[in-house]
């Protein structure tokens, strides 16, 4: 397994500072925001080949916390054998509009982190920004 970079970092916001994150991110840092589907209510942004993404946090009864950071690697297959050789929980995605395979698993702290490989494609690519992801 090869780490090529980072795909993407994802937070949580509450909804009424999504102009204030928009502001802060598209005009003073410069961000190009990408327009994600009305539905997820996802801010996006992208900061280099990497993107920022931002959900909004439902409260109590809604969605729970989305933040991790999402890697690009190659040899997805080699990390879930290295998880499994450690006898570590893991969760396997296979999405197939990102035609990708995507691991997440919790660090010793609890960070949620996601391990993404594309399929067909070069990893440049996948992480240049493609608009709206999931």
């Amino acid at each position: 397994m090869n780490i090529t970079s980072v795909h993407h970092i994802h937070f949580n916001f509450h909804p009424r500072s999504r102009e204030e994150i928009r502001f802060f991110y598209a005009t003073v840092l410069g961000a190009h925001e990408l327009h994600a589907p009305e539905k997820k209510q996802l801010l996006q942004f992208e900061m280099g080949h990497q993107l920022l993404c931002f959900t909004p946090d439902a409260g109590p009864h809604g969605r729970g916390p989305t933040q991790h950071v999402a890697f690009n690697i190659e040899g997805i297959g080699d990390l879930r054998n290295r998880l499994a050789a450690y006898d570590l929980s893991f969760i396997e995605s296979h999405p197939e509009a990102a035609q990708a395979q995507q691991i997440y698993i919790k660090d010793p702290a609890g960070n949620q982190l996601e391990f993404l490989e594309r399929q067909g494609r070069p990893q440049a690519d996948a992480a240049a920004g493609e608009g709206a992801r999931p």
